[in-house]
């Protein structure tokens, strides 16, 4: 496996760990690989199952995620473990977007997933299930099912994962090694005392009764010159085009938005804004 697509595996674990823990509707099951490659995911959002000809409500749903060994060249392949009724949900299938951006970041991919499954977000044009396409037609205005917001701002540095193994339980405490006991108290039965281990810090004030103290106050900042105003008949900032790979609806941005990410408008496709 290439150093490159190991650095990915590995960000997009640690990137999709940091999203389930901020939401609270959105848990990490299962995960396979170190760094993973199969990950199972539960969502706990309101959405239709089809028993014959009746529909049940149902508030939690199982996907499974496989990345190929192309990816992210290649989509991920997505399934539900679960059944529900949805115009681009399939059993063997979700459809996750006609142009798969290898430039997406996993956790942005289950997170439209799980729009999809509140009903947020559906295409009836090219549906995987008709019959789901025709219900939705004749029941838009019910729907969202479920109005959760599935966005969730990422920390600009995502906190460690847990080792990656079959299963992602609760964050494990690992204790410092005790001491050695005394022979009396392996006689006697008793446990050692534990050793505390503590990591250097930064000199802080002690704890305590605290002396007078001197309050230092920063010197002023000198006041800013005023701005002088722009010029008149300046030339406009530049912009880029870019294009959502979902319905492609063309937007026009400033260019220093370049790299970012953005919502698409119309089917709330998450654009990645193109560098100058």
């Amino acid at each position: 496996m290439s150093s490159v697509r190991l650095r990915r595996l590995q960000a997009d674990f640690e990137k999709l760990s940091a999203y389930a823990q901020r939401h609270p509707r959105v848990r990490l099951v299962q995960v396979e690989g170190t760094p993973p490659e199969k990950y199972q995911v539960e969502f706990q959002l309101r959405s239709l199952r089809q028993d014959g000809e009746q529909f049940t409500f149902i508030d939690r749903h199982l996907v499974e995620i496989f990345l190929p060994r192309d990816y992210p060249r290649m989509a991920p392949q997505c399934r539900m473990l679960t059944p529900v009724f949805h115009p681009n949900i399939a059993p063997h299938a979700i459809c996750i977007g006609d142009h798969w951006n290898a430039g997406e970041p996993l956790w942005s991919m289950v997170m439209r997933i799980g729009e999809m499954l509140a009903f947020q977000s559906y295409n009836t044009k090219s549906p995987l299930n008709g019959e789901a396409a025709r219900w939705v037609d004749k029941n838009v205005d019910k729907l969202p099912l479920d109005r959760v917001p599935l966005y969730v701002d990422q920390p600009d540095q995502p906190s460690p994962a847990a080792p990656a193994g079959s299963q992602v339980p609760t964050a494990r405490v690992v204790r410092p090694a005790s001491r050695q006991a005394s022979p009396a108290q392996r006689a006697a039965g008793a446990a050692p005392t534990a050793r505390v281990v503590k990591k250097p810090t930064a000199p802080a004030t002690p704890t305590g009764a605290v002396p007078t103290a001197r309050v230092v106050k920063p010197a002023p900042k000198p006041a800013a010159p005023p701005k002088p105003p722009p010029a008149s008949g300046g030339a406009a900032p530049p912009t880029v085009t870019c294009k959502c790979p979902g319905c492609g609806a063309t937007y026009q941005v400033p260019a220093s938005m370049g790299g970012k990410n953005a919502r698409c408008k119309q089917c709330r496709t998450i654009i990645t804004i193109p560098s100058r």
